[in-house]
């Protein structure tokens, strides 16, 4: 259990709440959130897979130009 994050102590912080609250009161649909938060602070998983919901990089296009585009029809 290496490269503990403020996420992972969030998601395990989380995931001890519901089981709390699961005891507590005995609902248990509690149970549903407390395992999804325990399962991604075990696994280091976010809500797709490690880093699957990153966006990609923004494309560098200072300086770049566009064209034009010069179609010719086809019968």
């Amino acid at each position: 259990m290496k490269n503990w994050s403020l996420m992972r102590f969030l998601q395990a912080g989380m995931a001890v709440w519901a089981f709390s609250e699961l005891y507590n009161t005995g609902q248990w649909l509690m149970l549903i959130p407390g395992v999804l938060f325990a399962t991604q602070a075990i696994f280091n998983v976010g809500c797709c897979a490690a880093a699957g919901c990153a966006t990609p990089p923004a494309k560098n296009t200072v300086g770049k130009t566009t064209e034009d585009v010069a179609y010719e029809e086809i019968k």
